[in-house]
């Protein structure tokens, strides 16, 4: 079947009286990016749908990620300053609208789990993409390591968001987190590439006399500090909440474990070097799958079209199996 029906009718109700719940403790968004984003809101007639300024939001970011291709479709040219500065816009545009359009369901009294679905669904797949537009612009050599690094991470962040808005029902993002902190902190080197090159980031720190370590293997270690820090905000709650039950722990993340052994497998244990000579499609493929997945795990929230319910965990759901995938909890 091209077309499936992924909400069975006795479920439809479970769709309707869904309440998404949601905190920023995000210093930043606090600050200002919340502020910033109700002024857009404040712009706007209330005509226009929320759904709308997600989709424009993410239109906008797909125009670079586009760009970036064309540009430099092999990963291995310096790219134009103009490059960089579009591409540091269309990521701050990208993060504005996404603040918005939850404001504009509230203030329209649209807040709908489509809207959650929609929301979530372009988050989910701007974070590999920007991952995509991070290991270009940044010079970040083509090896393995590299590469799960800048795509795990981007994976992982937002994998770690709707775990955590599983069992505990709130989707929480923590005082400093990937998203809020993240990409500005993204805009901001994008900024610095397009005035200091690409090369830029090919410069070395000197440890030692002889140890030294380029810009851009700093900038992955940052990265990855990043990532840890917003994962660890994201499973204290849930596990917290499982009274740091380890067995329970370590059940609850038996998909993320399996999935980042296959993952990694098939980049280290592929006899043709599929990183290296099939990089766009094997990105591409595991990215529209991740997408497809955290979405089909959002609706199964949504909906709580449960097939199986074994066992009790404390969200309720020890697995849930549809479309052929299981989500283990």
């Amino acid at each position: 079947m091209l077309l499936k029906n992924y909400v069975s009718p006795q479920h439809y109700e479970n769709l309707r009286r869904f309440k998404y719940s949601g905190q920023n403790l995000s210093i930043l968004y606090n600050w200002f990016l919340g502020d910033m984003a109700q002024w857009v809101v404040d712009q706007l007639p209330t005509t226009v749908a929320p759904n709308l300024i997600t989709i424009t939001g993410f239109c906008n970011l797909l125009t670079s990620f586009a760009l970036i291709f064309i540009l430099n479709p092999m990963f291995d040219q310096d790219l134009p300053q103009w490059a960089s500065l579009y591409t540091a816009w269309t990521i701050f545009v990208y993060q504005t609208l996404d603040n918005a359009d939850g404001k504009q369901a509230r203030r329209t009294k649209q807040s709908t789990a489509l809207g959650m679905l929609m929301d979530h669904g372009s988050d989910c797949t701007a974070t590999w993409i920007a991952a995509l537009l991070y290991i270009n612009a940044f010079k970040i050599a083509f090896t393995p390591f590299n590469m799960l690094t800048a795509i795990g991470v981007s994976f992982l962040g937002f994998y770690f968001g709707v775990y955590c808005q599983q069992h505990t029902g709130v989707f929480q993002l923590g005082v400093i987190n990937g998203v809020d902190e993240g990409l500005p902190t993204l805009q901001f080197f994008f900024v610095l590439t397009a005035v200091m090159s690409s090369q830029f980031w090919l410069n070395e720190i000197q440890l030692t006399n002889t140890i030294s370590i380029q810009y851009n293997t700093v900038l992955l270690a940052i990265t990855i500090f990043g990532c840890i820090a917003t994962i660890i905000q994201f499973c204290y709650p849930v596990f917290k909440k499982m009274n740091w039950n380890i067995l329970k722990i370590v059940k609850s993340l038996s998909l993320p474990i399996t999935l980042m052994i296959t993952f990694i497998s098939l980049i280290y244990l592929s006899p043709t070097s599929v990183l290296s000579r099939w990089f766009h499609i094997y990105v591409l493929t595991i990215g529209l799958q991740w997408s497809k997945m955290i979405n089909l795990w959002q609706l199964a929230i949504i909906t709580k079209d449960l097939i199986f319910i074994l066992l009790g965990s404390d969200s309720g759901v020890d697995y849930v199996e549809f479309d052929e995938l299981i989500f283990y909890s």
